[in-house]
């Protein structure tokens, strides 16, 4: 995950399985105040939704992820 961080400007969370990307978007700038470039997802195999959020350009991912403590 932290090589995803650094090259890609992305962070990964586990949202509500019905959680969809416009809301996933939404939730991300109200929480942590960033600004989303896109959002994929996907469905793991024991149930989860896994969201891989891409910032944007002007937003720093590691930044981030040292704020909210994922690092």
């Amino acid at each position: 995950p932290i090589k995803k961080i650094e090259d890609n400007n992305t962070l990964v969370f586990i949202v509500n399985i019905r959680a969809n990307k416009p809301l996933i978007k939404q939730a991300v700038k109200k929480m942590y105040d960033v600004e989303a470039e896109k959002v994929n997802t996907l469905i793991r195999p024991d149930g989860e939704k896994k969201a891989y959020v891409r910032l944007k350009a002007d937003h720093d991912a590691l930044d981030v992820a040292n704020r909210i403590g994922i690092i």
